[in-house]
């Protein structure tokens, strides 16, 4: 009798510590989630365009939780094709979320976090016509022909030019008062969606310094905040004058520059 009031005890006192250890509090962590990164993880095209996405949401320090943040989320969604930038909006239109995890059985540790994504309505969603594309790059884009059609007119010459030393593609003192010039122009004037930098040289001169001429003058309009796809680096040979037993004209020094040319120029004015 003394044995089995033993054996019971006993059993009575590990079910309570048992049950003393599953006593967690309740949720483990909650708190807000900001988005840090949206990417593009799967495309596939058969047997039909499908694309897949995954959104990295970083969740943030609170006070309630002071000594324990979870690690980051990733939260996929896929999607047909043609609703490819229908998705990529929906995931970006969610910078903040809320987000919690539950307390795991014994160690009351947080388990899984969890972002409250708002699900993807596929049927809800109209395809999205993909962003139009600006700057030089248009002048090539087969899909962007016809809006050409319509838009481009002929660009203004631009009288602004960078001359260079002889050998040389550093830039003048001068330079950037001239940038300042042309940077002003292409912030004022929207329309003018490509401006060619075209790098020259002197006779026995290289093409590859022509080149090095116009990347110099495009890096100081980008510093100083011009878009970098609204403009596009061109060289060009010097041309050559006289043969045989003529003589050559003498060499300009101006000839070593680079000149501004507009290659793209679009209607800012809504039609009528």
């Amino acid at each position: 009798m003394s044995l089995l009031v033993s054996l019971l005890s006993l059993s009575a006192g590990c079910a309570g510590e048992s049950a003393a250890q599953k006593a967690c509090p309740s949720p483990a962590w909650s708190g807000k989630c900001n988005l840090r990164e949206v990417t593009k993880v799967e495309e596939r095209e058969l047997p039909m365009p499908y694309v897949v996405y995954e959104a990295i949401y970083a969740p943030q320090q609170n006070d309630e939780s002071p000594e324990f943040t979870p690690g980051e989320i990733r939260y996929r969604v896929g999607a047909p094709g043609v609703h490819e930038f229908a998705l990529l909006d929906h995931l970006k239109q969610q910078k903040v979320v809320t987000c919690h995890a539950t307390a795991a059985p014994v160690t009351c540790l947080p388990g899984e976090v969890t972002a409250d994504v708002l699900p993807f309505d596929v049927e809800q969603a109209a395809p999205a016509a993909a962003p139009s594309i600006v700057g030089c790059a248009a002048i090539d884009a087969p899909s962007e022909q016809d809006r050409l059609a319509r838009t481009r007119s002929e660009g203004s010459a631009i009288g602004e030019r960078f001359t260079f030393g002889e050998g040389s593609s550093a830039l003048s003192p001068d330079a950037s008062d001239t940038a300042r010039d042309v940077s002003q122009r292409l912030a004022t004037d929207p329309g003018l969606e490509c401006l060619g930098l075209v790098g020259q040289t002197t006779p026995g001169e290289p093409i590859s310094l022509a080149e090095a001429r116009a990347r110099a003058v495009k890096q100081l309009l980008i510093s100083l905040g011009v878009d970098s796809r609204r403009l596009q680096t061109i060289a060009a040979n010097a041309s050559v004058s006289g043969a045989g037993s003529k003589t050559a004209a003498p060499i300009d020094p101006e000839s070593r520059r680079v000149s501004l040319r507009v290659l793209l120029q679009t209607s800012t004015k809504p039609s009528p």
